[in-house]
């Protein structure tokens, strides 16, 4: 194995420090540090062991680089834990001046609405974030994990039950709001829903459409995309992979090197008298 990569709903700082994650109460955490006596694969030279980035920037990479053509510019957003956003733009992933962009669930939304774990009030998380839909829609003592949450939601939406698609309806609405105010900054043309609201756009879509036709300035004649995640919530694995990957590809000597050795010692001891 070439390597591994973790994905977190929080700010992930050089090194794989993870500086902040809210949803996970988190604060400083090494995460390889803390991994160090348990190797994920074996050291190459010149790429790290484990790769730690944020969960949203792994998604947008995987679908930059497996989703269906299109445009080389989108924002993508997930919406499990928390809320997060990978910004892709003319084909590069951005990741602002510190690698900290894309925190879109901490825009607010409602300036005096309810307070959020990030310490600030009326965030986007508070009104469209999973937690949030699941009590809106009466589910908040289920405990459902976060891979079926979305999956029961969808189930209950589709058999037409009037709390869910309320839910739903809002969580959109907060949403469309949300990316409205970044479209408008960075002039995107492509938005995907991805992680747990892949499954769910069927029912978040009009209301996100609704806000972004409402509120995006050169929506008449410029319409902005919104769809699905082509890879739905694979999104982050297939970047993480993609991102180990992509370290070999930068510098392949390492890699190549254990390779040949690993080659040499094979063929040695297939050779090897009995």
């Amino acid at each position: 194995m070439a390597g591994a990569a973790l994905a977190v709903p929080g700010l992930v700082g050089d090194g794989g420090l993870v500086r902040l994650a809210p949803n996970l109460g988190w604060r400083y955490v090494d995460v390889p540090a803390l991994l160090a006596g348990h190797p994920l694969a074996a050291p190459v030279d010149g790429i790290p062991p484990l790769v730690v980035d944020n969960e949203a920037n792994l998604a947008a990479l995987g679908e930059l680089h497996a989703g269906p053509p299109g445009s080389a510019s989108f924002l993508h957003i997930t919406g499990e834990i928390g809320i997060g956003a990978g910004i892709v733009l003319d084909g590069v992933l951005y990741r602002g001046a510190r690698g900290w962009s894309g925190e879109i669930g901490h825009i607010p939304v409602q300036p005096q609405g309810r307070p959020c774990r990030c310490g600030g009030q009326g965030c986007l998380e508070r009104y469209a974030g999973q937690e949030a839909i699941l009590a809106a829609a009466g589910l908040a003592g289920a405990d459902l994990p976060a891979d079926t949450a979305a999956t029961r939601l969808a189930d209950l939406a589709g058999a037409g039950d009037p709390a869910a698609l309320a839910a739903l309806a809002d969580a959109g609405t907060a949403l469309g709001v949300a990316v409205s105010g970044v479209v408008n900054l960075l002039d995107l043309d492509t938005v995907v829903l991805g992680g747990g609201y892949a499954p769910l756009a069927p029912w978040l879509r009009p209301p996100v459409v609704e806000e972004i036709s409402r509120r995006v300035l050169t929506a008449a004649w410029s319409p902005v995309t919104v769809r699905p995640a082509a890879l739905g919530a694979r999104s982050a694995a297939v970047g993480g992979a993609a991102s180990v990957i992509r370290r070999i590809v930068e510098r392949p000597v390492g890699w190549l090197a254990t390779s040949s050795t690993s080659g040499s010692t094979a063929r040695g001891t297939t050779a090897s008298p009995c």
